[in-house]
């Protein structure tokens, strides 16, 4: 346990002569807090309840007075490995960056317990070790609401102390803590008692509430019992093991007076083969099986394996047999955002054999573009148990072209496992490392390309500047780009040195070349990218050019799936390997650099503007001048979604240049927008001509006429998305997003 005051965690350290006990029941701890000059004052109160395994930590942080604002938090570590993190309502967490959830239940059969908040949200995540020492492990945090010390008006009187509460519910076994979770939070519940057949491993039994969210999640005994006090609105059981293996669904009210059987015994088997819809080649895609009317999800294996990943399985060979429990499902393969995605709906009978043949086709057009995942993890990185060659398997199903290993403070090489699966043709790469930096930690940066035989950048007891110049030291072409920079958990370098985009000063920050504007584990909420794109307007107003990229930063398979988003470097054809030459990636890294590119987790962008006969794209710069011309086209996948482009300029600090324009934040003014109808989600197969499919993914394509404003620095295009697409794509609730980097605006 430990206390987080204004963002940076601290350990509760108290002498022994400052802890007492209140009463039977209840211990108390003061402990003095340090805030330069202020001083502040922690009281912990732990109350334990020894007839309902109760254990409730309340603190209380009391300013002097006249002391300034500070926020504070309460937080807890552990190992997670191991051990299920299950969230009734969500489900089990495979992946637990930035989960919010008033409840959280941590089960290693063993020892399970329960977080529980009564004052809003828990945040749950996985950050790095605390040291640097090898085989350290990562730690699950979980931090109970921030909290505010108020100020009085001149001094009077102390201020307003911050008050954080948690419970912590212990439970005899994973089945006996179900009943009082809920019992707390003064829901109905009642006991299903049953077994489940089929295996002699442990299985553990879920259930669902009517619209399918998991609310129960229990380990059975030796023999395969259980008997657990459950919501009566929990009427959808099944059972399973952590491989493949699922029960049919059960519907069975809590309360009922017999025994629930749940079975896992094999059911059929299901024969896929994949191939490009135009060439029939074997193609390596990902497959998603979803249980449909009634069918549970299979699960192929944890959610960091390649092979099989719950319901996903990446097809390295274009082919695969596995077997599924009986019932319907629909089975679809995902081969990026260039390509549709084919499905069919199928019964598996047990006892039988399905096989099908899933041909998607490569509809959206990309001559001269090289999709890149510049921020991508595997072992052996701290916090991804995923092995190299499974990542690289997983950015080639989803059709990334070029991709970069970024593992925490060791150089990252996609060599060798490219060779061993034979799929050298097929991703390019460099090797990269991230800088994790430690004792202070003020953020995460990428560097590449990165010789594997030199030592990594400082990142224990160093500065930003040190990492920067020793990063571009000996490598000229060398990128030094600041990841994921307002990711939260002390993490985000903009959040650590309080960058402020609408101070109108300009920022202290070192000469990065490219800024990661769009972070996988930010994909699910528009509004966080949407607020990194405001920083990188500002730097931009400031003359500072930076190129933006987008990343997925994956750690795992299942979830926050690699190449989502990505960044597309414009290269010529010979470069980009159109004429059958590999993918130069000195061209790629250098295009990057310029900011020659867009970035995309959907929509593809093709930008050109024009002025006085000269004509520009992203990257390049034209006159500043009163009128450009041009033209825009945006494509889209037949599952993704396009609902508005708009074209952005960027102004300098100051006043706007007339009343005709009205910044907003970052100091940008609207030139262009317009509305996109949507389209129905196509998953099916397409059988018209791939030029006809071509013509197809053109969603918006216009002749442009833009008036900028005087002394306008920058133009940019946009194009957003309003349906998720987690209606094709599992985990992936995505509103599609893409815009371009900039076309200057010179002298």
């Amino acid at each position: 346990m430990s206390l987080v005051v204004d963002g940076i965690e601290r350990p509760l350290a108290m002498r022994r002569a400052d802890v007492h006990v209140k009463d039977k029941s209840t211990l108390v701890g003061e402990f003095p807090i340090e805030l330069g000059e202020e001083r502040a004052t922690g009281t912990l109160e732990l109350r334990m309840e020894p007839a309902t395994d109760l254990l409730t930590a309340s603190l209380a942080v009391a300013h002097e007075a006249g002391s300034s604002d500070h926020t504070y938090a309460l937080r807890f570590g552990l190992a997670p490995e191991g051990r299920s993190v299950f969230v009734p309502g969500s489900g089990e967490i495979g992946d637990v960056a930035n989960t919010l959830a008033r409840t959280i239940v941590v089960d290693d059969d063993a020892h399970p317990f329960a977080f529980v908040s009564t004052q809003g949200p828990l945040s749950i995540a996985e950050t790095e070790p605390d040291t640097d020492q090898p085989g350290a492990r990562p730690r699950l945090v979980v931090s109970a609401r921030t909290e505010t010390a108020l100020k009085r008006a001149m001094g009077a009187a102390a201020g307003k102390p911050a008050r954080l509460d948690i419970a912590i519910l212990v439970g005899a076994s994973s089945q006996a803590l179900w009943g009082r979770l809920y019992q707390l939070s003064h829901v109905s519940v009642a006991k299903v008692s049953g077994i489940v057949t089929g295996t002699q491993e442990r299985a553990h039994v879920v259930a669902l509430d009517e619209e399918g969210r998991p609310q129960v999640r229990a380990v059975v005994d030796a023999q395969g019992r259980f008997m657990i006090e459950a919501p009566t609105t929990a009427v959808q059981w099944f059972a399973a093991l952590e491989s493949i293996h699922t029960s049919a669904p059960v519907r069975f009210t809590p309360g009922t007076p017999w025994e629930l059987k749940l079975d896992v015994s094999a059911g059929g088997e299901l024969h896929v083969k994949v191939t490009d819809g135009d060439t029939r080649q074997p193609l390596v895609g990902r497959l998603i099986v979803k249980g449909i009317e009634g069918t549970v999800d299979p699960s192929f294996g944890p959610d960091y394996r390649a092979s099989g990943a719950g319901p996903l399985m990446d097809i390295l060979e274009g082919e695969v047999r596995t077997p599924l429990p009986a019932g319907k499902y629909r089975v679809a393969v995902s081969k990026g955002i260039e390509w549709s995605i084919d499905s069919q709906v199928v019964e598996i009978v047990s006892g039988h054999t399905k096989a099908i043949e899933l041909a998607p086709r490569h509809v959206v057009p990309t001559p001269g573009l090289i999709g890149c995942d510049l921020h991508v993890h595997a072992r052996p990185s701290f916090d991804s148990p995923v092995t190299p060659e499974d990542r690289v398997l997983s950015l080639v199903s989803a059709g990334v072209d070029f991709a970069v290993p970024t593992e925490h403070n060791m150089v990252g090489d996609y060599g060798p496992p490219l060779e061993v699966l034979h799929l050298t043709k097929q991703l390019a790469h460099v090797p990269g490392v991230e800088v994790t930096t430690y004792n202070p930690r003020f953020g995460h940066f990428g560097v590449f390309p990165y010789n594997p035989n030199a030592g990594v950048p400082p990142f224990k007891g160093t500065s930003v500047g040190a990492v920067v110049s020793a990063a571009k030291r000996g490598d000229p072409s060398r990128i030094v780009q600041v990841n994921h920079p307002r990711l939260p958990q002390n993490i985000g370098y903009f959040n650590i040195v309080n960058f402020d985009p609408k101070s109108g000063r300009a920022p202290g920050i070192p000469a990065f070349d490219t800024i990661e504007v769009y972070n996988g584990y930010e994909l699910n909420r528009r509004e966080l990218t949407e607020r990194v794109m405001e920083d990188w307007f500002a730097l931009l107003n400031f003359g500072r050019r930076m190129a933006a990229t987008g990343s997925s930063d994956s750690h795992r398979i299942q979830y926050q799936w690699a190449g989502y988003p990505r960044t597309y470097a414009l290269v010529d054809a010979r470069s980009a390997g159109d004429t059958g030459q590999p993918i130069d990636t000195k061209e790629v890294v250098a295009s990057l650099k310029k900011g020659r590119s867009f970035v995309s987790s959907g929509p593809i962008i093709e930008l050109e503007l024009t002025e006085g006969g000269r004509a520009a794209k992203p990257g390049d710069e034209l006159p500043r001048g009163g009128t450009l011309g041009g033209r825009i086209r945006v494509r889209a996948a037949p599952w993704i979604d396009v609902t508005s482009v708009e074209i952005i300029a960027g102004l300098p600090p100051g006043p706007p240049p007339s009343h005709a324009y009205n910044p907003t934040p970052g100091g940008v003014v609207s030139l262009f927008k317009a509305s996109v109808p949507s389209r129905p989600l196509e998953m099916q197969r397409e059988e018209a001509s791939l030029e006809e499919l071509h013509s197809r993914t053109v969603r918006f394509e216009r002749e442009l006429s833009l008036k900028t404003p005087e002394g306008a620095r920058w133009v940019i295009a946009i194009v957003r998305g309003e349906r998720a697409m987690d209606d094709a794509l599992p985990f992936m609730p995505i509103q599609p997003l893409a815009f371009t980097n900039p076309i200057y605006l010179g002298h």
